[in-house]
């Protein structure tokens, strides 16, 4: 799954995918496997990313800001 941040860039959706600094403002992100990615100070924003595994998930310093999170796996993701 590939997406088109807010900055222009395009992104690759996949397991242990380094999304670090990635602007995601308002993506669609609904089931996307992100288990294992490095989403530091990611903007994610608004983003939709129900039902999406972000199992292990590295999202230290993300913006999740008014992002839609119902079902999502969270499961050892760090969130500090």
């Amino acid at each position: 799954m590939k997406v088109t941040g807010t900055d222009g860039k395009v992104y690759t959706m996949e397991p242990e995918a380094d999304l670090t600094d990635a602007d995601l403002r308002n993506a669609d992100l609904r089931g996307a496997d992100l288990e294992g990615a490095n989403l530091r100070r990611a903007n994610l924003r608004g983003a939709d990313l129900r039902k999406a595994n972000l199992r292990s998930a590295d999202l230290r310093s993300a913006d999740l800001s008014g992002a839609k999170l119902r079902w999502v796996n969270l499961s050892r993701a760090n969130l500090k």
